[in-house]
């Protein structure tokens, strides 16, 4: 029986923090932000993830929707700097998601992870983020001739945690839950959920989460799944 590994991609294949802070570098140029009082590209990174990681956790819990979140998320930044200006905000967020699926940046060890697991196994994506930046980053990074299935929450209209998102992904697939893995960062989004539908877990706890949570299987680095797989 054919064995499937589904894949998170931001933070797992796709190096989301490293990504989005080359996106606020060209931003920063390209909108001349130090004339806001914004000291650097870090800086604004810095105070904008805080709010992209809340919205974010609303937009999961289905408090907010796609509309909000985009608008939001450059807007209440600015705000901080003292800068009041919607027009701004939306026109930074649209260069945002034209770029930061554009600057490619993987985790160490995911193209190699992919040639290594593809010809045994079926790969396939679960993702909450929207499909036309997660379908442009598959095949800038070149990573979409690996793919054999990508499931993704906005066209489904069920995002992770919901277990049901699983049993969607594993359907597509043609996958059974004894024959598959989930391999995520976020024990809460990605991993007890897959457990909870019978799928194998792998925890990618490249930061180091504390947790007391019994899983199948966990690493720091993708490479440790050259020897589990």
């Amino acid at each position: 029986m054919k064995k499937h590994v589904f894949f998170d991609l931001d933070n797992t294949l796709w190096d989301f923090d490293a990504s989005s802070m080359l996106a606020f570098e060209k931003l920063f140029e390209d909108f001349h932000l130090i004339n806001y009082n914004i000291a650097s590209a870090e800086q604004f990174h810095g105070v904008y993830m805080g709010y992209n990681e809340h919205l974010w956790e609303l937009y999961r819990q289905g408090k907010v929707d796609k509309a909000f979140l985009k608008k939001e998320r450059f807007r209440l930044p600015l705000h901080d700097f003292g800068v009041d200006d919607d027009s701004l905000a939306y026109e930074i967020g649209e260069h945002y998601t034209y770029w930061s699926p554009r600057l490619v940046a993987l985790v160490p060890h995911a193209i190699e992870l992919l040639e290594h697991l593809r010809p045994d196994n079926g790969i396939h994506l679960i993702t909450n983020g929207f499909a036309e930046v997660q379908n442009v980053k598959i095949k800038e990074a070149g990573i979409d001739r690996y793919i054999d299935t990508m499931t993704v929450s906005e066209e489904i209209g069920i995002k992770k945690p919901d277990p049901r998102i699983f049993l969607h992904a594993m359907e597509k697939a043609g996958a059974r839950a004894e024959d598959s893995l989930m391999v995520g960062d976020d024990l809460a989004v990605d991993i007890l959920p897959a457990k909870a539908v019978g799928m194998r877990q792998c925890f990618f706890n490249r930061k180091g989460v504390a947790h007391n949570e019994t899983i199948d299987m966990e690493i720091k680095d993708l490479a440790e799944l050259f020897f589990e797989s």
